[in-house]
């Protein structure tokens, strides 16, 4: 018998309570009755929400009381996570994959086409299909629709088909898609093309797109809408090296910002809550962008069953210290507050097997000793590749790491550990001459 998941539905519950006291939400005028039966349970409930459907057990513990997914199983397995989330106090999101109207690229870098106008009336059967059998279930707080799929018109269309599909069978239930933050011409094309949707879900990174996305979301969509997806910059945004390679940005920053994010998202009348981007260790980019847990491995462990193999991260603990009103108890990570090269930059050039010297620096909450590991990282590969390490350096405050042989560019990534399960990391660029 599992004891903990009466406890967390229990504290889900307590949870609940005091999201009621903090929310913003109130009913915008303009709303038709349908519309408002289906907003009436956020003027006691706010989104506090993580993107990823795993680990429910402990994140009803930490705060969180609605999970995101991005694609709708077959309705047997879609029924027994809402079984699971139900149980635990949680609602969930669950959001259909949809692709892209044309072009379409996988992840193993092959193109396909899909045209919604040819493929729209056997998409609709299917997902009606699939939404009678998953059924009226307690735990759905919302459908999605697609995630930044292209907002070409044949998509939206479709868009509200389903939506109608959905308020036909299920009327208080709510539909969504998400947008890359919050152009006026894309907002315009989903009022003009899929009038029948209820939220919009806007995707944003950094606290300064956060706050402009909300603002533009307020004047323009004029409904209610969530963060559907947010976390610190990415490195889009990033400054670079002289040849091009994205540099990391400090956790004290991103740890700052991440506070500043949540404070603009409590701060709107409009906004329903927010899904932070990612609950658990993401291996595009980098595993310090939008990690809010950490692999020991930061090409990630092949096939794990759980998530409690992770590290907490600073960031995580930002998230649960806004969801619950307090720090997070027993353990706390240590926050890396300083990683350069012993030129005080964060880049350099370096000869092939020249040693490179390091300086880091990192706080730990409870006073707990602080260990370094550290990897040198394929900077030109979209999911994380390792080229070295681990090198540890216990508790020093600096290295000497050797460079690879072979031409080419990389980056440091650092870990500070408590050997506690917490950690934090950054990254360091360097390039290998080939000269």
């Amino acid at each position: 018998m599992n004891t903990l998941r009466p406890f967390a539905a229990l504290l889900g519950v307590l949870i609940a309570c005091s999201a009621a006291l903090a929310q913003s939400f109130v009913l915008p005028a303009g709303l038709s009755a349908a519309e408002r039966k289906r907003f009436e349970p956020f003027t006691s409930f706010q989104i506090k929400g993580v993107c990823g459907d795993r680990d429910l057990d402990r994140l009803a513990t930490l705060g969180v009381n609605t999970v995101r997914g991005y694609t709708i199983p077959e309705p047997e397995a879609a029924r027994a996570k809402l079984d699971h989330a139900h149980r635990l106090g949680m609602k969930m999101i669950l959001s259909e994959w949809m692709p892209h109207h044309g072009k379409n690229k996988g992840k193993d870098g092959t193109s396909w086409d899909f045209d919604y106008t040819a493929q729209g009336d056997k998409m609709v059967a299917d997902f009606i299909r699939k939404i009678e059998g998953i059924g009226d279930h307690p735990a759905i707080l919302m459908w999605g629709l697609g995630n930044e799929v292209h907002l070409d018109e044949p998509y939206l269309r479709v868009v509200n088909r389903m939506s109608q599909a959905i308020h036909e069978r299920f009327p208080r239930h709510l539909t969504s898609l998400t947008m890359i933050n919050a152009k006026p011409e894309a907002i315009a094309a989903v009022k003009k093309f899929a009038p029948d949707l209820d939220v919009l879900g806007i995707q944003s990174y950094s606290v300064g797109a956060v706050r402009g996305a909300i603002k533009q979301t307020e004047k323009l969509w004029g409904k209610p809408f969530y963060m559907s997806e947010f976390n610190t910059n990415g490195p889009w945004n990033f400054p670079k090296t002289d040849w091009g390679v994205e540099l990391d940005e400090p956790v004290t920053k991103k740890v700052a910002d991440l506070k500043g994010c949540y404070a603009a998202i409590d701060a709107s009348p409009l906004c329903l809550g927010s899904t932070i981007f990612a609950w658990g260790h993401y291996l595009v980019f980098r595993p310090s962008y939008f990690s809010t847990l950490l692999d020991p491995l930061p090409h990630g462990t092949p096939d794990a069953p759980s998530l409690d193999h992770l590290f907490m991260t600073p960031q995580a603990e930002v998230m649960i210290e806004h969801f619950t009103g307090r720090p997070p108890r027993g353990n706390r990570a240590p926050v890396l507050s300083k990683l350069e090269f012993d030129n005080g930059k964060p880049a350099r050039v370096a000869k092939p097997g020249e040693g490179m010297r390091v300086r880091f620096a990192a706080q730990d909450p409870n006073g707990d000793k602080i260990e370094y590991v550290t990897w040198i990282l394929d900077a030109r590969a979209r999911r994380t590749t390792t080229v070295a390490g681990p090198f540890a350096q216990a508790s020093s405050s600096h290295a000497l790491i050797p460079a690879p042989e072979k031409p080419g560019d990389y980056l440091l990534m650092v870990y500070a550990l408590d050997r506690k399960g917490g950690a934090s990391a950054s990254t360091l660029a360097f390039q290998v001459s080939g000269q």
